[in-house]
């Protein structure tokens, strides 16, 4: 995998890592970048020296803070990793701190009726992706009725859908983490009918929502598109502020929640810990994020939210 006299640790690194439950989404585009320049600038080099690791680390393309604290963290695994060895490794001491994500932007309920209103009726097939128009329907549902990550549903085979027992399971997911989901019986009852008749077009299918033969699983990037081109035929595309994302399904599906406990007098602890689990939160800081979107979405909720929100912590929840 890579070629430079850091290699060995390099691959040996990333194994330990992925064995800890870690994705590591973006290390492997740093660690090959790092291996490439250690080559061309240190071929004699085997151990990360201040000189090395600040040569790479400013030799940066992109200024982006984003992509500068990636850089400083990359270097810092490979420090720690290799002073773990018993190696005279060095270690960035510095912290780029990356300003905190935009909120996302979430769908009123007339606008929530209207997208899907547009996905029933202006989906188009093309060669490529020739049931769109069947599918696309059922899997936007399940994102936001279910408040799965676009990948998660995307990537659900027919025997993660168990149509006996109404339940999904999600493997390895953000994290590594499973868990298993309950389907309300709407929404039971949409993929039984979406299974019946997807079985009868693509029999033998492996992936629940499978976008053709050729095809076992839709892309993250494929979804977006899809989205995006949606939007576009509603009447309010074009308006001001940050775009609407698919991604901001999964959101509605949690500020939605908080609503109805807020609405219902339900026991709130009970009600977020459920929350925090069914959408797969690493804790439960990241749930308690909504009460402050649920309040701006819903300000006739602010006061009793604001008093559940005080002395608890809260984190930005991933976008």
């Amino acid at each position: 995998m890579y070629h430079s006299n850091f290699a060995p640790d390099m691959e040996n690194m990333v194994a330990s890592l992925r064995n800890a439950g870690l994705q590591m989404a973006y290390i492997n585009f740093f660690l090959t970048d790092f291996d490439n320049f250690c080559m061309d600038s240190f071929p004699d080099a085997v151990v990360l020296t201040p000189e090395i690791a600040q040569a790479w680390i400013h030799s940066a393309v992109s200024e982006s803070t984003t992509h500068m604290a990636r850089r400083v963290r990359t270097m810092k695994y490979i420090g720690k990793y290799q002073q773990s060895l018993g190696k005279t490794s060095y270690i960035p001491d510095c912290i780029i701190k990356c300003p905190p994500p935009e909120e996302p932007r979430l769908f009123s309920d007339e606008q929530l009726a209207e997208f899907f209103q547009t996905v029933d009726t202006a989906v188009v097939a093309t060669k490529t992706f020739p049931y769109n128009d069947i599918v696309l329907p059922v899997l936007f549902r399940l994102v936001y009725c279910c408040g799965l990550r676009t990948s998660e549903a995307c990537n659900l085979t027919v025997d993660d859908v168990d149509l006996a027992r109404g339940t999904l399971t999600i493997y390895r997911s953000k994290g590594f983490k499973d868990r298993l989901l309950f389907m309300s019986d709407d929404v039971f009852s949409l993929c039984l009918g979406f299974d019946d008749l997807y079985h009868r077009i693509l029999p033998g299918r492996t992936g629940f929502f499978q976008p053709s033969t050729d095809r076992i699983f839709y892309k993250n990037f494929n979804i977006s598109k899809f989205f995006d081109a949606l939007i576009k035929k509603t009447s309010f595309c074009g308006a001001p502020g940050k775009k609407f994302t698919a991604h901001g399904l999964r959101h509605l599906f949690a500020v939605q929640n908080i609503r109805k406990c807020a609405e219902s007098g339900e026991d709130f602890m009970n009600w977020i810990q459920y929350l925090c689990k069914y959408m797969g939160h690493k804790n439960i800081c990241s749930t308690m994020y909504y009460l402050h979107m649920t309040s701006q979405l819903f300000p006739v909720y602010s006061g009793k939210l604001r008093l559940l929100e005080e002395g608890i912590g809260v984190a930005y929840v991933e976008e």
